[in-house]
C-alpha cells in the first residue's frame, strides 16, 4: 500500500505560476501609460505651438505698427522739409526782389540827379557862351569901326580881346569845378552838397560817410560822427561862422568860414582829410554835414603826413 501511494506520488505533475496573464496586464498597463504620456506630450507641444503663434502674431503686429509709425514720421519730416524749402525759396525771392528794387531806386535817383545837374550846368554854360558871343560880336564890330584909327586905340581893343579870351578860359576851367571846390587846406574836395537833396545823393553814392548836423552856439561841444564841434560865432549877413573842431584830442579853430566851403582837417584814422560843410548860417546855429573817408587806418598804422 505504501508502494501504491509512493507510485501515485511519483507520477503527479508539478504546479506552474500563471505568468502569461501578468505579462499581458503589464503590457496593457505600459501601453496605457505610453498612450497617456504621448497625449500629454502632444497637448503640451500643441500649447507651445499656439503660444509661439500668438507671440509671432503679436511680433508681426508690433512690427507693422512700428513700420506705420516710422512711415508716418518720415512723411512728416518730408512735409516739414518741403515747407521749409518753400519758405526759404519764398524768403530768398523776396530778398532778391527787395535788393533789385532798392538798386533800381538808387540808380534812378542818381540818374535823375545827374540829369538835373547836367541840365542846370548846360543851361548856365549856354548863358555864359551867349554872353561871351555877344561880347565877341560887339568887340568885332568895335574893331571894324575903329580899324584905321590910332594905334593906341587898336592896342586897347586888342587888350579887350585878350580879356575876353581870358574870360573864356576861366569859363572852361570853372566848368570842370562847378561840382567841386578847394578846401581851406588847399586840397581838392569831393563832390560838395549845398542842400538836403544833394546830401542824400552823396549818401547814396556810398564812397564817404555822411553825418548831417545842426550845431547850436549855446550848446557847447557837440558830437558829429567821431569828432566834436563847438560853434563860437555866426555872421548871418555875410554867411560866415567860426567854430572849434576837436579830433584826436587836438583842438583846431576854423575862423571866418563861408557857407558851402569845405573845411578840411586830418585825423589819425584816415589818410584823406575830413570835410565839414555848412550849408546854412542862421541865428545862433549852423546846418550842414560832415563827410569822412570810408577807409580807415588801424591804430598801428602811421597816418600820411
Amino acid at each position: 500500500m505504501n508502494d501504491e501511494i509512493n507510485q501515485t506520488h511519483g507520477t503527479e505533475r508539478p504546479r506552474t505560476f500563471p505568468w502569461t496573464p501578468v505579462l499581458a496586464v503589464a503590457i496593457l498597463a505600459l501601453g496605457g501609460l505610453s498612450f497617456f504620456y504621448e497625449n500629454a506630450q502632444t497637448e503640451d507641444l500643441r500649447r507651445q505651438v499656439v503660444a509661439y503663434q500668438k507671440d509671432n502674431a503679436a511680433l508681426r503686429s508690433g512690427l507693422s505698427k512700428s513700420d506705420l509709425e516710422l512711415q508716418t514720421a518720415l512723411d512728416a519730416v518730408r512735409e516739414e522739409l518741403a515747407s521749409t524749402r518753400q519758405d526759404t525759396n519764398s524768403a530768398l525771392t523776396k530778398a532778391q526782389a527787395s535788393v533789385r528794387k532798392h538798386a533800381d531806386l538808387v540808380a534812378g535817383r542818381i540818374a535823375q540827379q545827374q540829369k538835373e545837374q547836367g541840365e542846370q550846368l548846360s543851361a548856365e554854360l549856354d548863358k555864359v557862351k551867349e554872353s561871351a558871343n555877344e561880347t565877341t560880336s560887339k568887340l568885332d564890330e568895335t574893331t571894324t569901326k575903329l580899324d584905321g584909327k590910332l594905334d593906341g586905340i587898336s592896342t586897347e581893343v586888342g587888350a579887350v580881346k585878350s580879356d575876353v579870351a581870358s574870360a573864356r578860359s576861366n569859363i572852361e576851367e570853372t566848368k570842370g569845378e562847378l561840382q567841386r571846390a578847394r578846401g581851406d587846406m588847399g586840397v581838392m574836395s569831393g563832390l560838395i552838397a549845398t542842400n538836403s537833396k544833394e546830401v542824400q545823393y552823396l549818401r547814396d553814392l556810398g564812397d564817404r560817410n555822411i553825418y548831417e548836423f545842426t550845431i547850436l552856439r549855446t550848446a557847447g561841444m557837440q558830437k558829429v560822427g567821431d569828432i566834436q564841434v563847438t560853434l563860437k560865432k555866426v555872421d548871418t549877413k555875410r554867411n560866415r561862422y567860426t567854430l572849434d573842431v576837436r579830433a584826436d584830442d587836438r583842438l583846431v579853430e576854423k575862423r571866418d568860414k563861408t557857407i558851402n566851403e569845405p573845411v578840411q582837417f586830418y585825423t589819425s584814422q584816415a589818410r584823406q582829410p575830413y570835410e565839414l560843410v555848412v550849408n546854412q548860417v542862421q541865428k545862433d546855429k549852423v546846418i550842414g554835414y560832415l563827410a569822412t573817408p570810408k577807409v580807415t587806418l588801424s591804430r598801428n598804422t602811421s597816418p600820411a603826413k
